[in-house]
């Protein structure tokens, strides 16, 4: 499975000042997946009792942000 690209894709030339017209987009900042599993997280901590098993909490939230990333992939 890809990590989904990046979350928030910005022309590398953008990021470099450099003018180009070749459209490539940077694999700068967070992947999809990471941005996914984050807001999985803020969800997980509003309403379970986890919070002292930190490692569970980012392992669930990384199997939701996996699932979305394939029903992503499958409705495309």
């Amino acid at each position: 499975m890809t990590d989904g690209g990046p979350a928030f894709p910005v022309p590398v030339a953008q990021i470099q000042g450099i003018a180009t017209h070749s459209g490539d987009f940077g694999m700068l900042g967070m992947s999809l997946r990471d941005y996914f599993a984050g807001q999985a997280l803020v969800g997980f901590l509003l309403v379970s009792d986890c919070r002292d098993n930190p490692a569970k909490a980012a392992a669930w939230s990384y199997e939701q942000a996996d699932a979305m990333l394939k029903a992503r992939e499958s409705q495309a």
